[in-house]
């Protein structure tokens, strides 16, 4: 294995950034990238995002005696994007940002990167601090935010819920529905485009770490060349996932609990969820197939030559022979080495050609899952429930 080169600083800080986190530090929320804050950014979420609308919807019932608050409580939709997948995603960052800056260095101190490729990595490590903290990555995301929560909005103004609506203003909307349309919904939308840009770059920098003449081990007791590291970030999705999963439920939930019936094609939404969460998690990891699986290749060429030459050796020394076995033969170190020697090049015919196991996905499959729980027994009757409850204990 080729040791690390000395020169090069290792900063397991590299994902620590991308937007909004520039504009939190303009506003000295949190002082530097690191410095995640996580306890308070969640409570200020929710004082900007979800309080004003609880406020202004019951101000405008009290004051003006219009009945909209029973219309905000049970907008399942908006809770669950405003108090439920904002804190999520803000959440997210303490589990995911350090499991990767974590995995980028490993390429380096674990010596899968060589001297010879240290620039290389340097140089990939480097534009990738720059790009994530791009101010106009930034300023794009805030105002693709905007363009995308506003009209949509507006768009969609005469299906809103009561507690958004106000006929009697220039663009129809209440204050709090104001409110939603400039503050919540673009801070969910800012934090989900924040989290893809992140995603882009991780999956930009693992791509450009395949590019590198890695020192892959076939022989490698996790199966995977020595890559198996990399499977740990897809656990730092599960809190993202379950983000995702709410929005897309809580809208399920709020159809249910305003007609009594589920929309169409739920499953379909279901596995379409599934499949985008696990191509942002697993996706970009696949992009070492094609090197371990060259290096299983060649592994099990050169293995296994080398378990046939010995195995040859041990089969003539052991086996082409007239003489009795006797107790002596519990003292030769022969067979344990030839145990040893067969269960190494055993690991080179069972490595995998991605660095990752099924059991690696159970985290983010079942936190996608999760918030499809309400969704499930709102639309089935209790009474239907406890039947078939019934039925399988009987």
């Amino acid at each position: 294995m080729t040791s690390m080169n000395p020169s090069l600083h290792v900063d397991e800080g590299l994902f620590s950034g991308g937007p909004p986190l520039g504009v939190q530090k303009w506003l000295r929320i949190i002082r530097s990238s690191g410095d995640r804050r996580v306890g308070q950014r969640v409570l200020m979420a929710l004082v900007m995002g979800w309080m004003p609308l609880l406020v202004l919807t019951a101000i405008r019932e009290f004051s003006a005696g219009i009945p909209v608050m029973h219309s905000f409580l049970m907008d399942a939709a908006v809770h669950a994007r405003s108090l439920i997948a904002v804190p999520l995603l803000l959440i997210a960052e303490s589990d995911a940002i350090p499991r990767f800056g974590r995995a980028a260095c490993h390429f380096l101190s674990s010596g899968l990167v060589s001297n010879q490729d240290a620039p290389r990595y340097s140089v990939a490590a480097e534009s990738t601090r720059g790009l994530l903290n791009s101010r106009i990555a930034e300023i794009i995301v805030f105002v693709v935010s905007y363009s995308i929560a506003i009209p949509l909005v507006l768009y969609l103004r005469e299906e809103l819920p009561a507690w958004q609506r106000d006929s009697s203003t220039p663009l129809g909307l209440s204050v709090a529905g104001l409110w939603h349309a400039t503050v919540s919904l673009p801070l969910l939308f800012t934090l989900f485009l924040g989290w893809f840009w992140r995603i882009l770059l991780w999956w930009r920098f693992l791509y450009r770490m395949s590019r590198l003449d890695l020192n892959l081990v076939p022989a490698h007791p996790d199966n995977c060349g020595g890559l198996l590291f990399l499977s740990t970030s897809i656990r730092g999705y599960r809190f993202l996932a379950l983000a995702f999963a709410s929005v897309v439920a809580g809208r399920q939930l709020e159809v249910i609990l305003k007609t009594g019936k589920a929309l169409s094609g739920v499953q379909s939404v279901v596995i379409a969820l599934l499949i985008v969460v696990l191509l942002l998690s697993v996706g970009p990891l696949l992009v070492f197939t094609s090197k371990m699986r060259s290096a299983k290749a060649t592994g099990i060429f050169m293995y296994g030559a080398l378990g046939r030459e010995v195995g040859t050796e041990f089969e003539r020394k052991w086996l082409d022979r007239d003489s009795r076995v006797d107790d002596s033969v519990l003292q030769v170190g022969d067979f344990s080495t030839m145990t040893d020697l067969y269960q190494v090049v055993g690991n080179v015919y069972d490595m995998r050609e991605v660095p990752f196991a099924l059991r690696s996905l159970q985290h983010v499959v079942v936190a996608a899952l999760v918030p499809f729980v309400p969704v499930a027994l709102a639309a089935v009757p209790l009474k239907q429930i406890l039947i078939t409850l019934a039925k399988l204990v009987v």
